[in-house]
């Protein structure tokens, strides 16, 4: 089983290797090229394409937890993505003119974006099936396919329209080709009523603890972005992300785990030691990331940024620090869901509520955003870890 775990966690490691490299040496030359303030506003917008996210990324935890049982609801699940995508992308195309001044950016990229919204909801169901599946080989190669293409498309984004906005048509064009390597996954086996309304029932725990991590990631960028100067929104990106390299590096683990616990419980064997292999494989990627941080800070923004960036230096030990609080945390309740506990996917809303509440409190500097995250995200993995005694306690009274 362990062996199982390091293979499949090992693939998946080396694809999010690969896709931290392009995405990040992406970002950097953007840092570059563009300047604080111009990239702080490209930055805001994947932090934006990063929330809509949730929505795929329910529809593939809720898939991949069939599938690894053999059970595919990928016809059901495709139903609701393009129900639900289509209506949240008919919100973002209808208010974007409301939404623009409030976020701080052009209309156009959120029309864009609603328009692919279906299109990105439908890539979760089949990337669900992969991972499911536990084909990590071809799921790690369809996000390395994602950002490979987001990098060949840019420069000839950029010879037609200026800036940030190139970018953001680039990144958005990579989900077709992203979405034709997985349509083979694509089932049309029926799913019976009561199939639909379990899955129902399953996906809103889980679109719950995705949606308060979407926030958790990215509600910090579009708020400095909203809330202070574009110069400052674009050092504090950048510090931003170099930390989420954190979260993403150790992110393969949780994912690589997700389908073997499922299959564990349901061969009636304890899955607990999946739980502790998950905390210590994340504390030691996070933590070895965090600690490089801590002591070069300036080499690593530097190094990555420019000199432009180098004001932000104090804050990339602290931020790489409080991520790694969420990584754990994070792989806490991504293992009691994957048991069906559903009561775990609601325990994020209070770290994401306490994020919104002390950074609205607290943004007059770039510090207290970071601090004020620091407080939400260590309170969130307390309760996340006296959460794990409550869940023992309960399966063992019920098993």
């Amino acid at each position: 089983m362990i062996r199982k775990v390091i293979q499949g966690g090992g693939v998946l490691f080396l694809s999010m290797l690969v896709v931290n490299v392009l995405n990040y040496g992406y970002a950097v030359v953007l840092g570059r090229v563009f300047g604080p303030s111009e990239y702080g506003a490209y930055a805001s917008f994947i932090s934006l394409f990063l929330l809509v996210a949730l929505l795929p990324l329910t529809l593939q935890q809720a898939g991949a937890r069939y599938a690894a049982i053999n059970e595919s609801v990928a016809a059901y699940t495709t139903r609701l993505a393009w129900i639900a995508g289509g209506g949240f992308g008919l919100v973002l195309v209808a208010g974007s003119f409301w939404l623009s001044p409030l976020l701080n950016l052009p209309a156009g990229w959120l029309v864009w974006l609603g328009v692919l919204v279906p299109f990105y909801a439908w890539l979760g169901v089949l990337r669900g099936e992969a991972q499911g599946l536990q084909n990590f080989r071809g799921f790690g190669l369809n996000m390395v396919l994602e950002h490979a293409i987001k990098i060949l498309l840019t420069p000839l984004a950029l010879l037609v329209l200026p800036g940030a906005t190139g970018a953001v048509a680039a990144t958005l064009a990579a989900l077709p080709a992203t979405i034709w390597h997985l349509k083979r996954y694509q089932s049309t086996l029926q799913v019976t009523l009561a199939r639909q309304q379990e899955v129902l029932q399953y996906s809103a725990p889980v679109f719950t603890n995705l949606g308060a991590q979407a926030v958790i990631i990215n509600s910090d960028i579009l708020m400095v972005n909203a809330l202070l100067p574009r110069q400052e929104a674009g050092i504090y990106a950048a510090v931003a992300m170099i930390g989420r390299v954190v979260f993403y590096s150790s992110w393969a683990i949780g994912t690589a785990l997700f389908p073997m616990v499922s299959a564990r419980q349901n061969a009636g064997a304890s899955p607990r030691l999946l739980l502790w292999v998950a905390l210590g494989t994340v504390g030691l990627i996070s933590g070895g990331i965090t600690l490089v941080c801590a002591v070069a800070p300036e080499w690593v923004l530097g190094l990555l940024y420019g000199d432009a960036y180098l004001p932000g230096a104090p804050l990339v030990g602290p931020y790489a620090l409080l991520t790694t609080l969420y990584a754990l945390a994070s792989a806490i309740s991504n293992h009691y869901l994957a048991l069906g506990e559903h009561a775990a996917g609601y325990l994020p809303l209070l770290g994401a509520a306490a994020q919104l509440v002390l950074i609205g409190l607290f943004h007059d500097t770039l510090s207290e955003v970071v601090w004020s995250q620091m407080a939400a995200k260590g309170g969130l993995l307390v309760l996340s870890l006296l959460s794990v005694v409550w869940f023992e306690r309960r399966r063992q009274r019920s098993g």
